[in-house]
């Protein structure tokens, strides 16, 4: 089948089982809501998903488009189109956002000859996303405020265009106005992808008119 399929893994972290036996598919071009309360294992699926070394699948599978990718390393599956905007961004002292953008495009696959036409198109959604103070010149993610780095996360997304991108928590750290204009921004891409969102709030999820949402351990079709 074509698209992402997570069939009957079992993750353990330090010798600890954290999640079993976890069937998931993903389709092209949809929107999907992941929950889950406090702990029960929803960034940890997702960076399994992205291929973290911190996490060990003790069975199962991660086939994309039918192709086993389960030992694949993360730069493998990132070129491949998978993303992960991560639940807490870092900051990286040193290396320039714009060198980063360039740098990661490149390693993507994705050279661009004309920069400056992603950093308009950037800039362009970073205002809407109200980030007043968003510059490529300055360093990733350092001085920036928590509701910033997830903004931050989300215009990586844009300049990617990732096949599958997986938003853990991207509704942390905004009110209710930066709230309302991610979902905006969300709604509307230009380009194909799989959003997979999580979120503890589902009201958040509804508004993007998911066509699933997972909860681990059930499923269930949106309320909206």
């Amino acid at each position: 089948m074509r698209g992402l399929e997570i069939r009957r893994l079992t993750i353990e972290a330090d010798n600890r089982p954290i999640l079993k036996d976890i069937s998931l598919t993903f389709e092209d071009q949809v929107i999907y809501g992941l929950v889950g309360h406090n702990g029960s294992g929803k960034s940890t699926l997702v960076n399994t998903i992205m291929g973290s070394p911190d996490y060990q699948i003790t069975s199962g599978q991660i086939l994309l488009d039918g192709q086993d990718i389960t030992r694949l390393p993360s730069y493998q599956r990132a070129r491949l189109g998978l993303f992960l905007a991560s639940q807490y961004p870092v900051e990286i002292t040193g290396l320039n956002y714009g060198d980063f953008l360039k740098a990661s495009l490149n390693n993507l696959h994705q050279p661009v000859e004309n920069f400056v036409d992603v950093a308009t198109r950037l800039n362009k959604v970073a205002k809407e996303l109200g980030f007043a103070s968003f510059d490529l010149s300055r360093d990733l993610n350092v001085g920036f405020s928590g509701g910033e780095k997830k903004k931050s996360e989300i215009l990586q997304m844009i300049a990617f265009k990732p096949r599958f991108a997986f938003l853990d928590e991207p509704d942390s750290g905004l009110d209710k106005i930066s709230l309302k204009k991610l979902i905006n921004i969300l709604s509307k891409l230009d380009y194909p992808t799989t959003l997979v969102v999580i979120s503890h709030h589902e009201s958040v999820i509804n508004q993007l008119k998911p066509l699933k949402i997972y909860r681990l351990g059930e499923e269930h079709e949106p309320s909206w």
